[in-house]
């Protein structure tokens, strides 16, 4: 007892075991709905909350984010862009350019852009293709065209190498 004089004072243990004890009664009274069957309502409502609360919050950046985790998935399994020719430079920043403006890159925009043959873009987009940083979309119809995008690949490459203002 002499040891928990010199650290503690007893007095507020007594009165907080006094606390307890009317806390412990005023649990247990006899009404027509226990006090603590209201109690553990209470903290289940609030648990409930929480668990919406967080699982609401979670769900609310997933589609900005998408674009991000697919971009650093492809980074961890391709973390080295392939080497490109300067004809295949040109195109790309061409590319890059029509993405940035939100333009529609077809062959004539694309050879204009670059000043080289039509030819040349073709071969050029064509290896582009093979290293997977362009893709090539085809619309069906009467007034069929062909289009040249970059794929998130190229998007990555594009941002590293190229400053589009």
């Amino acid at each position: 007892m002499k040891l928990l004089d010199t650290y503690f004072e007893l007095s507020l243990l007594a009165a907080t075991t006094g606390w307890l004890l009317f806390f412990w009664d005023w649990l247990l009274l006899e009404t027509p709905m226990p006090n603590w069957s209201l109690l553990l309502i209470i903290a289940i409502l609030i648990g409930t909350l929480s668990v919406a609360i967080f699982y609401a919050r979670i769900t609310d950046g997933i589609d900005g984010e998408l674009h991000e985790i697919e971009r650093k998935v492809y980074k961890k399994n391709n973390p080295q862009f392939p080497r490109l020719t300067e004809n295949q430079t040109l195109l790309m920043e061409a590319l890059a350019y029509h993405a940035n403006f939100r333009k529609v890159a077809n062959l004539d925009s694309v050879c204009k852009l670059v000043s080289l043959s039509t030819l040349e873009v073709e071969t050029g987009l064509k290896q582009l293709q093979a290293k997977r940083l362009v893709k090539q979309k085809v619309t069906r119809g009467t007034f069929g065209a062909t289009i040249f995008e970059l794929t998130l690949a190229g998007k990555d490459y594009a941002l590293e190498r190229f400053e589009l203002t």
